[in-house]
């Protein structure tokens, strides 16, 4: 029976472990942070994860969220224009947002109740290496651990610095939708997102600002909002206030603020695919995976869910046996690809110059529910949705197909 070592304890890497371990083949997950640390720490990323994920996190028995007052039924999505873009599309499988300072402790107890070995690890190559002579394979799911040992691929990497400037949060004072959506506002100077994020304190609003660079929105990221909390939160109301009026008036001003101190995300993310495979000085092969492997803007919100469905894929290969060799290095690049490319690919084509194919599938959906439902619904498919919108005559065959019988 195999023995696999696995870098990294986020999404990806914990999906991975699980998945193995509901097969018998023996893990290990090191990791930098523990569970305990991740859960006092910052937020890193404000994940929603849509029905293909959440059925996924069923199979592995780590669907502790199920309940109905955690579901997304939709998307929101606002755009100015003349006319003005505006529809609300139906999920037909509920989405959910949850605080990974919540979700990844949780899912690391269930592994270790289930016999699964955490160890810590500093993600350093020399130290991947070192634990490598004790594994069949190693799979790096860490993006600090990816560093110096997969390199960027530049024939997948068409950026080269961030095309957004981001900052996301976790707030109160935001009023729930009815029914609850991702409020998707577009503008000229960039993206704001909000949904609903479960905490270990509760139910409270994610907020996600993706601002085009020189812009008004990217003030934010540059805010010290340690040092002036109060006026960071004034500045973003007045910004929400101007960019985006509908969801502005969920907000009630005496209410609003940071969930907690801190609860802040700033930055900027470079689209990057790197290698997706390395042989270490031990002669074992080593499988980035997750953000080891492809980072994307989370303008489309693919990060988790593609990260989730990759371990699945792996796990599938890996359970399919030995020798892991360059053979199946090159097999697990090829059948995870396929999976990663409509993702990146969708996700870069949203972070360029606006589309406009796109543009008319945002103004027929506006007009047309069954439309703004199946554009949706993509979210939940990257793949369809890559084919639905790669190109002028994609997008128009598409629309064909989703407005017959219907007055366009």
């Amino acid at each position: 029976m195999p023995d696999i070592a696995i870098v990294g304890a986020g999404i990806s890497g914990l999906h991975l472990a699980l998945r193995l371990q509901q097969t018998g083949i023996t893990t290990t997950v090191y990791t930098e942070r523990s569970a305990e640390e991740v859960a006092a720490g910052r937020p890193s990323n404000l994940p929603v994860r849509f029905g293909r994920t959440r059925q996924r996190e069923r199979d592995l028995g780590v669907a502790h969220w199920d309940q109905p007052e955690n579901d997304t039924h939709g998307v929101n999505l606002v755009a100015p224009g003349d006319p003005g873009i505006h529809f609300f599309g139906r999920l037909d499988e509920p989405a959910s947002g949850i605080d990974f300072r919540l979700y990844l402790p949780r899912l690391t107890a269930d592994y270790q109740e289930r016999g699964g070995r955490v160890e810590p690890l500093r993600p350093e190559v020399a130290e991947i290496d070192r634990i490598s002579r004790h594994h069949d394979l190693v799979v790096v799911a860490s993006g600090r651990a990816a560093t110096g040992l997969f390199p960027r691929d530049p024939a997948r990497s068409p950026y080269t610095e961030p095309q957004r400037v981001l900052t996301a949060g976790l707030f109160r004072g935001i009023a729930p939708s009815d029914p609850g959506w991702i409020h998707f506002q577009v503008t000229e100077v960039g993206e704001i997102f909000s949904t609903r994020i479960l905490t270990a304190d509760g139910p409270v609003h994610g907020m996600v600002v993706e601002a085009l660079p020189g812009g008004p929105l990217e003030q934010l990221a540059a805010y010290d909002h340690a040092k002036d909390q109060s006026g960071f939160e004034r500045t973003l109301l007045k910004l929400v206030a101007d960019h985006a009026p509908e969801l502005r008036e969920r907000i009630t001003e005496s209410d609003f603020g940071l969930a907690r101190a801190g609860d802040v995300v700033q930055g900027g993310i470079t689209p990057t695919v790197r290698e997706s495979w390395a042989t270490l000085p031990s002669g074992r092969i080593a499988l980035a995976l997750g953000d080891a492997w492809v980072v994307n803007d989370p303008l489309t919100g693919q990060g988790a869910n593609l990260g989730s469905r990759s371990a699945f894929a792996l796990a599938a290969l890996i359970t399919d046996g030995p020798p892991f060799d360059e053979v199946f290095a090159r097999r697990v690049a090829d059948r995870l690809w396929g999976i990663a490319e409509p993702v990146v690919a969708w996700s870069n084509l949203n972070i360029g110059p606006p589309p406009e194919h796109l543009g008319e599938i945002f103004a027929t959906a506006t007009a047309v529910p069954r439309v703004a439902d199946a554009f949706v619904n993509n979210f939940n498919d990257p793949a369809a949705m890559w084919d639905a919108i790669k190109s002028p005559a994609d997008a128009a065959t598409w629309l064909s197909k989703n407005t017959q019988g219907q007055d366009v």
